[in-house]
């Protein structure tokens, strides 16, 4: 229906799987002071879910009813490894910074949430 794609972004090209992990890692380690540990787990959950994320982007443009579908509970997923990394209070942090408007091309966080 349209009504679930009303607020449909369309995500930002991912690009190397490393170099956009490590961005992200990067950024997430320096704004909410994340230990190493935190930070090497976190690198492994984000990696993986955008290794997963980069075999259904292309439905983005072909069918973004198929790609939201697919696309939500992979980030469920993610985003309930990344409160366990970093705790509940961290983790709200984090959802604070969703890029929107025109922040979104440029910042490696819209990755994890378009």
């Amino acid at each position: 229906t349209e009504s679930s794609l009303k607020n449909f972004v369309k995500p930002p090209a991912i690009g190397d799987v490393g170099k956009t992990t490590n961005g992200i890692t990067d950024m997430l380690g320096s704004k909410l002071s994340l230990s190493s540990d935190q930070k090497s787990k976190l690198t492994d959950a984000v990696s993986g879910f955008l290794t997963k994320k980069k075999d259904i982007s292309g439905l983005a443009d072909t069918n973004p009813t198929d790609y939201v579908s697919k696309f939500n509970p992979m980030q469920k997923g993610l985003f309930g490894k990344m409160k366990g990394i970093m705790g509940a209070s961290t983790f709200t942090k984090f959802l604070g910074m969703k890029p929107s408007g025109s922040k979104i091309a440029g910042n490696p966080l819209s990755n994890l949430f378009f």
